[in-house]
């Protein structure tokens, strides 16, 4: 049993330092201001380090207002120097930072106004983040280094622009209670009135450079970013609130190790709203990522997977709506579509998009590939039916492809059209219901082959309000398409039975799931559930 000592903002630095395994380091109530460094401390599994404090607040406590210039002229100097005009580079200007730690718990801190980062973890191993109310900030948890891995991340929330409801809808979900009524209320500035430009726009594609006085470069964050890290990183039961994005994953490795890098990642029963930007996106390179039961209410690209090469993904039983526009009058980026896809990819493995359950306002997709993609058994249903909007493969999706042509002209069409080269790249949309006029028949015969298992009737949401996730329930069970998966390891599973199973996430009073991936089952520390095979979400106790 490790010592429990407090500590105090004035003697909270002296207090870190001897920190050794099993020591239990509480911070009373205060504010926090200076940074608090983390280096080298090491922990073990079976007594973890852990740091805690409910009354504690950490970070400068600025406002977004008040940090608002400061963050355009930070982007406007990396613009100058030629690069995205982004806060990226001084992400390790953090509250808390972790470096070369080992088997370290944070646990039940508040986060207020850490611009631009809450929490940062360098080249550490074997860290878990639980409990954790960060307000604020251009990112909540940023992850550096190689050699970084084990990351847990639970029962976390993050409110970047609080100027709206963001809290209460927290606070709703927190207490087990649905939020259709916290959804109509009070909309965040970051929603309302802030143009997507102004946080992402660059140059090359407006033709304007940082406006220190109007941007809004300071929310251009995510609540989790990751740098170049190994993987083995568990996202569960978080609140993303009022945040540019959500889960956002860089691999720009040399090409020797980039194998090594953003593999193994679970992402489940969180809970994204209004997301400016993107939900969930790995750039560049992934591999065995599992995104199941997490539920998404108004986002502008809910999945942008814009990679270069990946395999082996399996998105399934989660729900959502998207019903609000985002955004000024003014905004030409507000619409959006859910999946967002590369000018060209390379499959190392299948991507799986199963049972799951939306409510949409915008196509499925508009433009450019994906390799090895299986779009099979889910339930969708829209809010409106304007092709010129909501067409699920974009509004030009009747345009005629290039007969016979060579792969420069296709890949030029299809940088303002969806691919219909489907056989070639081995996509496959089928046993989806798709309450949409358009679905199937008139994309069948724009030469989308969409395959005979689907079809276009209401998929009988009991009540598809936003915010009430069982509303998503399905009044009829609609007979699903068998689905076998290929996994890391080769062996194939049968993931839906026809007899069993039915189209979308919910099946019957739960939502679809299959067994943990492995790296989740054996992960260091965890206590698991002792029946394996259960088909609840899972519920084990971690440790670590």
């Amino acid at each position: 049993m490790g010592r429990i000592p407090d500590a105090r903002p004035e003697d909270v630095h002296r207090k870190v330092r001897p920190l050794s395994p099993g020591d239990r380091l509480r911070l009373t109530t205060g504010e926090y201001k200076q940074p608090i460094v983390l280096s080298a401390l090491v922990g073990s599994e079976v007594d973890p380090i852990t740091i805690c404090g409910s009354g504690a607040v950490l970070g400068s406590g600025l406002t977004f207002r008040e940090y608002r210039k400061t963050g355009n002229e930070l982007a406007a100097a990396q613009e100058a120097g030629g690069r995205f005009p982004g806060l990226y580079y001084l992400a390790d200007n953090a509250a808390l930072v972790l470096k070369n730690c080992q088997w370290i718990n944070i646990e039940k801190l508040v986060f207020e106004g850490c611009w631009p980062t809450a929490v940062y973890l360098e080249n550490c191993q074997h860290i878990t983040l639980r409990g954790l109310k960060i307000s604020g900030g251009t990112f909540a948890i940023g992850a550096t280094g190689i050699t970084t891995r084990h990351i847990l991340i639970e029962d976390c929330d993050w409110v970047q622009d609080p100027s709206g409801n963001g809290w209460e809808i927290c606070e709703a979900l927190r207490d087990g209670r649905t939020i259709e009524k916290e959804l109509d209320g009070k909309q965040s500035a970051l929603w309302r009135d802030v143009d997507w430009i102004q946080v992402h726009g660059e140059r090359p594609e407006t033709g304007l450079s940082v406006s220190i006085e109007n941007d809004a470069r300071a929310y251009d964050g995510d609540f989790f970013r990751a740098w170049n890290i190994a993987g083995y990183v568990v996202i569960k039961n978080n609140i993303i609130a009022d945040a540019f994005n959500g889960i956002h994953f860089f691999n720009q490795v040399a090409e020797s190790i980039v194998e090594s890098c953003s593999r193994n990642v679970l992402i489940e029963g969180n809970w994204f709203i209004r997301i400016r930007d993107n939900a969930i996106e790995p750039e560049h390179f992934a591999w065995n990522w599992t995104v199941r039961h997490n539920v998404i209410v108004d986002c502008y690209v809910p999945f942008s997977l814009q990679m270069a090469r990946s395999g082996y993904f399996y998105i399934y039983g989660n729900i959502g709506w998207n019903l609000r526009k985002p955004g000024p009058e003014e905004d030409t980026h507000t619409r959006g579509q859910f999946f967002k896809f590369p000018t060209e990819h390379v499959a190392d493995g299948p991507h799986y998009v199963f049972n799951n359950s939306w409510v949409l306002r915008a196509p499925l997709a508009k433009k450019m590939r994906f390799a090895n993609f299986v779009h099979v058994n889910n339930a969708i249903d829209y809010y409106e039916t304007d092709p010129s909007v909501t067409a699920p493969f974009g509004k030009n999706f009747d345009d005629p492809a290039p007969a016979g042509s060579q792969k420069e002209e296709t890949l030029k069409f299809e940088g303002e059209h969806f691919t219909r080269e489907w056989q070639h790249l081995g996509m496959s949309f089928d046993g989806d219901v798709v309450h949409h006029p358009l679905f199937p028949d008139e994309l069948r015969a724009a030469g989308f082959p969409i395959g005979t298992a689907a079809g276009g009737q209401s998929p009988g949401f009991e009540n598809p309000v936003a915010g009430y996730a069982e509303g998503l329930k399905t009044s009829a069970a609609l007979r699903p398409k068998r689905l076998t998966v290929a996994l890391p390891n080769d062996s194939p599973i049968v993931a839906v039975d026809e007899n069993i199973h039915r189209v979308g996430a919910w099946q019957s009073s739960r939502l679809f799931t299959l067994e943990d991936p492995l790296f989740w089952t054996f992960w260091p520390g965890r206590k698991t559930d002792p029946s394996p095979n259960s088909q609840e979400p899972d519920h084990a106790q971690e440790i670590s």
